[in-house]
């Protein structure tokens, strides 16, 4: 899910590929650009916001939102970057629930695509939503801990997520997995950033633990990687520690 510029484009902050939609605090203007360096699921803002979240019958996807008092429409077209306007055609799209999305704010059908806005929210990195377009099953993440270290793999449709995703305006951004653990010594009730992995080729990940990372809990999050018109939603995956 890749953010475009006008445009609008997508921000990555390590292992984002989403489309997002990026800070309150900041002029819309500079947000959009900083969003269009990310890579992965389509960045829109970090702003705390309600989006609404619409698609025409060609795939073409509209997102809403107002923020300090101006009301901001982005399209997120089937072909090509973002930009500034209101969705094109009229809105075809219904409420739609796909079981096991994380991150889900709004989910909705429009023919035989999906599409939702995922409110990306891992450790040290600033709330921020994605936007994703897709067809079939969801992004697939696993993790476990072994007692040393914690394993995962990542996949979308059978196939690994490993490698590059591109923005639509063409730049490649690599593909990480945060991890965060809770319980760890010295932030014993909260969620901390341990480690930003990169899925081997076969989308597997592997992360041994030092006795400063060692906690009650672990999720790990992935940003769905964008393939063509497919913008595969992000994913979650908790587990519990020795």
């Amino acid at each position: 899910m890749l953010g475009a510029l006008v445009g609008a484009g997508v921000r990555r902050t390590r292992s984002q590929r989403s489309f997002r939609l990026v800070g309150a605090s900041l002029p819309v203007l500079t947000v959009l650009l900083f969003a269009a360096s990310a890579g992965g699921s389509v960045w829109v803002t970090n702003a705390r916001i309600r989006p609404l979240l619409g698609t025409d019958a060609k795939g073409d996807i509209g997102v809403s939102w107002t923020q300090a008092g101006t009301r901001i429409n982005l399209v997120v077209p089937l072909h090509g970057q973002v930009y500034h306007a209101l969705l094109p055609g009229p809105d075809v799209s219904r409420p739609a629930s796909v079981g096991g999305l994380p991150f889900a704010a709004i989910v909705k059908r429009a023919g035989s695509w999906l599409v939702a806005v995922q409110t990306w929210q891992v450790a040290g990195q600033p709330r921020a939503f994605h936007v994703a377009r897709w067809k079939g099953a969801p992004t697939k993440l696993m993790l476990s801990f072994d007692g040393a270290r914690l394993r995962g793999q990542a996949s979308f449709q059978g196939k690994p997520v490993t490698g590059f995703s591109p923005t639509p305006a063409g730049k490649e951004q690599r593909i990480y997995v945060d991890i965060d653990c809770l319980g760890c010594p010295g932030n014993p009730s909260s969620w901390t950033s341990i480690a930003v992995v990169a899925p081997k080729t076969d989308g597997s990940f592997a992360v041994y633990l030092r006795p400063d990372q060692r906690g009650s809990r672990y999720r790990a999050a992935l940003a769905g990687p964008n393939l063509g018109t497919t913008l595969a939603p992000d994913a979650q995956a908790f587990t519990t520690g020795a």
